[in-house]
């Protein structure tokens, strides 16, 4: 399996993905295109055509920002409520704990957008945060238990609990008692003040930076001191021949080196993230046994366990809808990962608020227009056209009612981190009701037949088959299966990545799903590549993928497959 080739035994929490965001209701219309005509195809969804989705361990919210950022692409100007649905599944309360984080981050309108944007990715992509950051983790967790925890004691009809977006975005009703203890428990790790006499939570009473040393001197062992060296060829040799050189090895050393992969201006970042810290299980060494095995207690110790070797630029920094972030000039990128990662949740945050298309005018991210922009202001204001419109450009102090209306159309549902084909899979009520589901490459071994039957099917009129209308349409829904792949692990070369695609596919077929033909209009990449991998503008990119599951208009690391039975 994938996990046992990192060699690394300390990593037993995935914060983030290895593959870019996705849009789900674009990547399942285009594996529906070739079960459709031509009009079925370009005709929208109805503004309350449910949609609902399966994340099984996809390690972090991308795709429900993404997805619920680009909907009104697919339905039109008004958005149904709760008409999109997205059931998390995650391997550890504190993975599925980081989801409800992040989006929180993301819905409260209390700070302008660009420092929003700020926030989001440094929570999400640091090990340790600035002093003011740190305070927002504190003031999102005490909201959180505030009102899951009210959700929890049966008073989410309370006035001030009801009109929060927390209660009404998720859904935590799946979850045993069991769970939500441990959800609960996580959200006061992550508050600063005392928990009672002689007591601090995690945040004071762990060092980030002496945890991430303790993990890469384990990791490096006797390699440690060349642990540079290390960084340069895993940057070489996997990030940049995959194709993925915009990020820059500047970044990827300090990530690797340090943990922060998101430098803000000059700042510094004293506090420790205390999302990023989970609970290991293991045994104490406490003696030897006449076999010479060493035999002990079993214990639970609470430190950093992520990822310490992919970095997460991947996410949201290396695609985009604008390919002008990754032009090369003078055999250099004129952008990093971390700039076009801002013009990526910028962009989705945009599109929340004013329910279309961010357009970025010039080179830099436009702060100053994004934050101006409301439902009442003209778009040239938004666009960033005109001087003056920039000039005036302040923050009205409230996102508006599309960005309201946006996040009444989301549902998110938390599945506990239990055994998923017995607490979940297995349950009739699930059966054929979603329209994707999307696996993470960690969690690969989930995708089973149980997986499968979750899927929705094709659906029939009658003993003829013949259907019209709306029934047409509804016959063609099949569920798509989207399986994130190894590309971009640093830990696997070109040959490791062909298999687990390999094995990937056995896997979904075996669950009733055939990858979706490759398309026949897509152009070929017909340059001459020599031996180095060095293209004539100074990049590194490999030819992109061709063959069954790889869909046109989609990232060739995930693989699509569309259920047959």
């Amino acid at each position: 399996p994938v996990g046992a080739m990192s060699l690394d035994p300390h990593h037993v929490h995935n914060f983030w993905g290895v593959s870019p965001a996705l849009d789900l209701r674009d990547v399942v219309r285009r594996c529906r295109a070739d079960q459709t005509t031509a009009e079925e195809e370009a005709r929208p969804d109805a503004s309350d055509a449910p949609f609902s989705t399966l994340l099984v361990g996809t390690n972090d919210p991308r795709h429900i920002v993404t997805t619920l950022a680009r909907a009104r692409r697919h339905v039109g100007p008004a958005l149904g409520e709760r008409s999109m649905t997205f059931h998390v599944y995650e391997s550890s309360m504190v993975e599925a704990a980081r989801h409800v984080l992040l989006l929180c981050v993301l819905m409260s309108d209390d700070l302008p957008p660009s420092e929003r944007v700020e926030r989001f990715l440094e929570i999400f992509m640091n090990a340790t945060l600035r002093e003011s950051t740190a305070e927002l983790v504190e003031t999102c967790a005490a909201r959180l238990e505030r009102v899951v925890g009210a959700m929890f004691a049966g008073e989410a009809d309370a006035p001030d609990i009801a009109n929060d977006r927390v209660c009404r975005v998720f859904d935590f009703s799946l979850l045993k008692f069991k769970e939500k203890d441990e959800l609960m428990e996580c959200f006061r790790s992550w508050r600063a003040e005392p928990r009672g006499a002689g007591s601090s939570s995690s945040a004071t009473r762990f060092d980030a930076d002496a945890l991430r040393d303790a993990r890469l001197r384990k990791y490096y062992d006797d390699r440690y001191d060349h642990r540079k060296n290390v960084v340069d060829w895993d940057y070489n040799m996997r990030v940049d021949a995959a194709g993925a050189g915009v990020i820059h090895f500047k970044h990827f050393a300090q990530f690797r080196l340090t943990g922060v992969a998101y430098p803000v201006r000059e700042a510094t970042f004293p506090k420790t993230n205390p999302s990023l810290l989970g609970l290991a299980f293991g045994k104490t060494k406490e003696f030897k046994d006449r076999d010479l095995a060493d035999r002990g207690r079993s214990v639970e110790t609470r430190g950093f366990w992520g990822d310490v070797l992919n970095s997460p630029y991947h996410c949201f920094g290396t695609d985009a809808e604008d390919k002008k972030l990754f032009r090369v000039a003078n055999r250099q990128r004129v952008h990093n990962a971390v700039e076009v990662s801002e013009h990526n949740v910028a962009a989705c945050l945009f599109e929340m608020r004013a329910g279309k298309p961010w357009r970025r005018a010039g080179g830099g991210l436009e702060t100053e227009a994004m934050n101006a922009w409301s439902g009442e202001v003209d778009d040239e204001v938004a666009s960033g056209l005109t001087a003056s419109a920039k000039a005036n450009a302040e923050w009205c102090g409230s996102d508006g009612a599309v960005f309201e209306e946006t996040w009444r159309a989301a549902r998110v549902a938390i599945v506990g981190p239990t055994d998923l084909e017995k607490a979940f899979l297995a349950k009739p009520k699930f059966a054929r009701v979603f329209d994707a589901a999307v696996v993470g490459a960690w969690h690969a071994q989930r995708i089973t037949p149980a997986l499968g039957n979750v899927l929705k099917a094709e659906t029939r009129g009658g003993e003829t088959g013949e259907v019209d209308g709306d029934e047409t349409r509804e016959r063609n829904r099949k569920g798509v299966l989207i399986v994130e792949g190894s590309k971009y692990f640093v830990f696997a070369d070109a040959k490791a990545s062909a298999a687990f695609v390999e094995k990937t596919e056995t896997l979904a077929r075996d669950a009733g799903c055939a990858p979706v033909p490759p398309a026949e209009d897509e152009p070929e990449d017909d340059e001459d590549v020599p031996e180095s991998g060095i293209r004539a503008d100074g990049s590194r990119r490999p030819r992109r993928a061709r063959g069954p599951g790889v869909v046109k208009g989609v990232d060739d690391v995930h693989r699509c497959y569309v259920k047959t039975s």
